[in-house]
């Protein structure tokens, strides 16, 4: 594994969550998350494919054909993902690094995935950005997120719970399809999958 480590808060919140992670999601990723990440890997096209914030590996059973790089700034959590890559017979690179200084040239993938990782990302815009300059013009990003739903009642409530969630992790009031227009991308694709606050989105660079 390669190394480009941006020390702090979240290397070491989510080293820690890494051993019981699956546990904690299982619910979520039986009646959803695996649904809706075969649908999103449906749908890709390209041969070079990155995956960013890429976990424990949950990704890798939906893979198809092309080489697939995954980066996720815990290595504890890239430590799971290489075994279950191994597992599967799955060979691809792993690399812990931070998703807003990304160690890629520019313009080098043909498509990014990302799942659930911009409403933990510090500074999701910068991050945004990254994918924008390593992915290739006319190139996708290919997103399963949680939000802040649209509805104002819902807003609101997500506003209210965010500074106590925040302290597991993960923001749940971001505006992301905002933040995706403003690190430069063009949303083609929209789908709400679970109201408005889970949702699947294509954006082209």
């Amino acid at each position: 594994m390669g190394e480009y480590i941006k020390k702090g808060l979240d290397k070491k919140r989510y080293d820690k969550a890494a051993a019981r992670y699956d546990i904690f999601e299982f619910p979520m990723e039986l009646i959803f998350f695996s649904r809706w990440r075969k649908l999103l890997f449906d749908r890709i096209e390209g041969d070079h494919i990155l995956d960013v914030g890429i976990g424990t590996g949950k990704n890798i059973p939906h893979y198809g054909e092309g080489r697939f790089i995954g980066v996720d700034i815990s290595i504890k959590m890239l430590e799971k993902a290489k075994k279950r890559a191994e597992k599967l017979g799955k060979k691809m690179e792993l690399i812990q690094c931070d998703a807003e200084a990304l160690p890629f040239k520019s313009k080098v993938f043909d498509a990014v995935v990302s799942t659930y990782v911009f409403c933990s990302v510090e500074n999701p815009v910068r991050g945004l950005r990254e994918l924008h300059r390593i992915l290739k013009p006319g190139d996708r990003v290919y997103f399963l997120e949680h939000m802040r739903c649209e509805s104002e009642t819902g807003g609101v409530i997500l506003d209210a719970l965010n500074p106590l969630v925040r302290n597991f992790g993960p923001e749940i009031n971001r505006r992301t399809v905002k933040n995706i227009e403003e690190a430069g991308f063009r949303v083609v694709k929209e789908n709400w999958l679970l109201t408005s606050v889970f949702r699947f989105i294509i954006a082209e660079k």
